[in-house]
């Protein structure tokens, strides 16, 4: 009784749209009457399309780093923490730096003291110079005054040398971000004493990734054809990456000069486009936007590299009625005039020659020169309205 109420419920174009989804897997054709001006179609024909091969790759950022002490003293402040945005030249950390400002200080007054001693060592060399003219100071006396008036110009640029050394370490008490990026990782706490060399935080830029994978050697030599002779980097001619039934277009290729042995394979480093982000919105940017939405560094995907060329029937992906595993299109009878709903098989996606298509080879269940609809939905609605 409940069922039945249910089923009272449905809208008549539902409940027939459900009865044509079902009735669909049997193996007999559905046929419904529909006029060949309602609905667009497309007349198949066979096309000679590149054959791609799917490798595993690993995502990274191009620009990722750990940022390192450079001087040693007691963490004071912490500005950022894990997962927050920073812009280049943004202050990170803060490290205590009385012991950097003595030092700096010091470093000052040896050089005002450097200084003085220097400009009495000139005078005096240059009273010298007028007595020896006069001859009444020997040349062993001028020789030393000449000596001194050199070591102490020479102490001079010791100093300032030293001091500018002190100012440096002074700065490294500012840890700075090299780039504009996102915090991944944090290794200090405030009032931690740290080290030179010591790790402080890691990150990265989401506006740059490559994926990197492994080539076959067969593959990389037929790459290896659009690159340099030494395997450099050249522009990556319909490469992609493929992540969550999404196609990215890679930008760049490097291949590495040289082959692992163990595998038989060839080091891949594959571009993607730079995202050009403001400041302004690079500080919008989240875990869930990193990127065209779905690429993360750290992420597995798919690269697609072409193999060969290779001939076969092509569709548009909306010309398919997709249910599970389950492919089937909408064939249009030359008799009569009515779509029938067929079985295929699927082989391989791709993009069209102006990337903005997105294609599937129907590998087996359809010929060259029959006509179906392209959009397989708005079929489905049409020829279930009239059932």
């Amino acid at each position: 009784m409940l069922m039945m109420q249910h089923l009272k419920s449905i809208s008549p174009v539902a409940l027939s749209l459900i009865t044509l989804l079902f009735t669909s897997t049997s193996p007999i054709s559905i046929a419904a009457e529909l006029k060949s001006t309602e609905l667009p179609t497309l007349i198949t024909q066979i096309q000679t399309m590149p054959s791609y091969v799917e490798l595993d790759a690993r995502l990274e950022a191009i620009n990722q780093s750990t940022i390192s002490a450079q001087t040693s003293g007691i963490v004071e402040a912490v500005n950022v923490d894990i997962n927050d945005r920073v812009e280049a030249g943004q202050i990170l950390i803060r490290i205590n730096d009385s012991q950097q400002q003595a030092l700096l200080s010091q470093a000052r007054a040896n050089v005002a003291q450097a200084q003085a001693l220097n400009e009495d060592a000139q005078i005096l060399l240059k009273r010298n110079r007028s007595l020896f003219a006069k001859k009444t100071l020997s040349q062993g006396e001028l020789d030393s005054a000449i000596a001194r008036a050199k070591s102490s110009q020479a102490a001079v640029v010791a100093t300032q040398a030293a001091a500018k050394q002190a100012q440096e370490q002074l700065s490294y008490t500012l840890i700075k971000a090299p780039y504009a990026g996102i915090v991944s990782q944090r290794m200090v706490q405030v009032g931690e004493l740290v080290n030179p060399g010591q790790a402080l935080m890691t990150g990265f830029s989401p506006q740059a990734l490559r994926a990197i994978t492994d080539i076959p050697m067969h593959l990389a030599k037929q790459l290896s054809k659009q690159l340099s002779k030494h395997l450099g980097t050249a522009k990556a001619d319909n490469l992609f990456i493929i992540n969550q039934g999404q196609r990215f277009a890679a930008e760049s290729i490097t291949l590495f000069p040289f082959a692992d042995n163990r595998f038989s394979s060839v080091r891949a480093r594959i571009n993607l486009p730079k995202l050009d982000l403001p400041k302004m919105e690079l500080a919008k940017i989240d875990s869930a936007t990193i990127n065209n939405s779905t690429l993360l560094p750290g992420s597995w995907v798919k690269v697609a590299i072409p193999s060969r060329e290779r001939e076969g029937i092509y569709v548009p992906l909306t010309a398919v009625l997709q249910q599970g595993e389950v492919a089937k299109l909408f064939i249009k009878d030359a008799k009569n005039q009515q779509f029938k709903l067929r079985y295929v098989r699927l082989g391989q996606k791709l993009k069209s020659a102006d990337n903005t298509i997105d294609l599937v080879e129907v590998s087996s269940g359809l010929e060259s020169n029959e006509e179906i609809a392209l959009h397989a939905i708005e079929a489905a609605k049409l020829i279930s309205s009239g059932l």
